[in-house]
């Protein structure tokens, strides 16, 4: 009887299992849980209030502007300073000596910020589609959108906290990537759907923005050349983001 309780536990995945306990401390710390949960979606609310004059030109354009302030707020951000905050206590230490292997930690401490902003985004997609009566035209294109701008932020927030010696200096050294997501995202939407430049979206965020909006508000043919660029570039960005953070990340603690 015994035996069999504890075995499926044991088959359990170790990034399941790390997830699991990541997700416990997330709950218990207030201002991880302010920067990854409200703050990102009290914002996508209020954008929906802001009429199609800010920000808003157009659905896509709306919901292009909200994936964006998930993935800068809750998962770039998140990642930063849970990172920062778990190898100041040493528990990145521990677990790289433990069985699990560096994918599986990755992926477990990823988890909880990307499948919270996953759930942030796919109620804000059906409140804003309810909202001004307009559903995407091309989903599986913001599904594409979401999961390399999830990997894209994760990489950023990984990259970060090779440089952050601790949860306070978070604040401090997510500016930059901010800024940068910041000016990929601004630049994109300062031009219409179609006529954004390749150079526009080569950087971090430009190309996401694009890919959201091409899904929105795309025709319903014909749309596979006008997606081709943006999503290349995308994942090219991204692919350019876990490299650098593979080679950067610090596992000891800093000095």
């Amino acid at each position: 009887m015994s035996t069999n309780a504890v075995a499926p536990a044991r088959r359990r995945p170790h990034w399941w299992t790390l997830a699991v306990a990541e997700s416990r401390l997330i709950g218990r710390n207030r201002t991880v849980m302010a920067t990854i949960v409200i703050m990102p979606l009290v914002f996508g609310l209020m954008l929906m209030q802001s009429g199609r004059g800010f920000l808003a030109s157009s659905t896509g354009t709306l919901a292009a502007t909200q994936l964006g302030l998930l993935l800068m707020f809750g998962v770039f951000m998140g990642t930063t300073m849970t990172l920062a905050a778990r190898r100041e206590q040493l528990y990145l230490k521990r677990l790289r000596t433990s069985a699990a292997s560096t994918a599986s930690i990755v992926t477990g401490l990823a988890a909880p910020p990307v499948f919270i902003a996953l759930a942030q985004f796919a109620f804000l997609a059906v409140v804003t589609a309810w909202f001004w009566s307009s559903a995407p035209a091309h989903p599986e294109l913001l599904v594409l959108a979401f999961v390399v701008g999830a990997v894209t932020a994760v990489a950023l927030g990984f990259l970060t906290a090779s440089f952050t010696k601790n949860p306070e200096a978070a604040q401090i050294t997510v500016l930059p990537g901010m800024m940068l997501l910041m000016v990929g995202m601004g630049w994109a939407l300062v031009r219409p759907t179609g006529e954004v430049e390749w150079f526009q979206m080569a950087v971090p965020g430009g190309a996401v923005i694009e890919l959201v909006r091409a899904a929105w508000d795309g025709p319903a043919g014909g749309y596979a050349a006008a997606a081709a660029v943006p999503a290349l570039l995308a994942l090219a960005v991204s692919a350019v983001a876990v490299a650098l953070a593979a080679v950067l990340f610090r596992w000891q603690p800093r000095t």
